[in-house]
């Protein structure tokens, strides 16, 4: 009886190993220049305006802010930094987004894309990105590059902000 209820434990403690070995998610991501070359690569037009949007109502938000243009230029060519004004008339510099990334996952034979957010080049022609640091340089022509399944924007962001339907995160198939 007890050797029975150990095989039952060890079962049930491999299930998920099992149940995700089983899992054809593939996740990727691609940078872009613009919503053309992104309709180019074959993402539905929603999908890509979507991203893009989202990304340039977060460049600002998610852009380091330096208190001179100098500091600014240290860290980004000259001609990308963009000065502002706060609420308190305090000006600083950000960089401007040179582009966005884009999300994709495929689950068997279901894809669905989902906004990533803005891209910023550096001063060593090197793309970042806030939210996942540096990022592959290609301009929307480097294909879609895999990532680790905690990496993409998408299905995970729309769960922790709190479950399906919550609006803030979604994607388009």
């Amino acid at each position: 009886m007890k050797r029975s209820k150990t095989a039952s434990l060890v079962v049930m403690g491999l299930s998920p190993l099992f149940i995700s070995a089983c899992d054809d998610t593939q996740k990727s991501q691609q940078e872009f220049v613009s919503v053309e070359a992104c309709v180019q690569a074959g993402v539905p037009d929603i999908s890509c305006e979507d991203a893009h949007d989202r990304a340039s109502s977060d460049a600002m938000r998610f852009a380091t802010h330096y208190s001179s243009e100098a500091l600014c230029d240290n860290d980004y060519d000259q001609s990308t930094c963009v000065e502002t004004e706060d609420d308190n008339g305090n000006r600083y510099w950000f960089p401007a987004m040179s582009a966005f990334l884009i999300a994709r996952v495929m689950h068997g034979s279901q894809v669905s894309y989902f906004p990533a957010g803005p891209v910023y080049r550096k001063r060593d022609h090197h793309d970042y990105s806030p939210r996942y640091g540096s990022v592959y340089a290609g301009g929307g022509s480097g294909g879609w590059h895999s990532v680790p399944a905690d990496e993409v924007a998408g299905e995970g962001d729309t769960a922790s902000r709190g479950g399906f339907g919550g609006g803030d995160e979604g994607g388009h198939s």
